[in-house]
């Protein structure tokens, strides 16, 4: 029987991170995906840009996605139950431990994509519009200006 490995994630502004931490789980067995829903995202890192219905069906559409499942809190010790493995980039907290062990399963540490991050992209995306605005800002109000 093929073992389950359970990926916590938002998934939100998807990014080569993101495929390459299901591909390492998937060398480990079945990747069910627990997808923050937006409500959860909301209260952790601000508005989700790309909705839960949306994010879902992009992680159904790889491959190496065995199933997604709704994840309707930070902490996935109420999902993992029946899994081998959970997986993070980002570390443990000690209770999360205790809580992977006690269900049965094992922590699995993947790699952390240090290239990309949904926040990095989300910052810069803020950058090129504040910068693009200013311009448009300046030429509108100063452009007529002579010196």
């Amino acid at each position: 029987m093929a073992k389950l490995v359970y990926l916590p994630m938002s998934a939100d502004v998807f990014h080569i991170g993101h495929l390459r931490a299901i591909r390492q789980c998937a060398r480990y067995g079945k990747v069910i995906v627990g997808l923050l829903t937006d409500e959860v995202i909301r209260n952790y890192k601000g508005e989700p840009i790309i909705p839960f219905n949306q994010r879902k069906e992009l992680l159904e559409a790889i491959p190496e996605v065995y199933k997604v499942v709704r994840q309707t809190s930070l902490n996935p010790i109420n999902f993992i139950s029946g899994v081998d493995y959970v997986a993070s980039g980002d570390g443990w907290e000690t209770e999360e431990l205790e809580a992977i062990k006690k269900v049965g399963a094992q922590p699995l540490n993947i790699s952390y994509c240090k290239e990309q991050s949904t926040s990095a992209i989300k910052t810069k995306i803020q950058g090129m519009f504040l910068e693009a605005f200013s311009k448009q800002f300046k030429d509108t109000c100063y452009g007529n200006i002579r010196d």
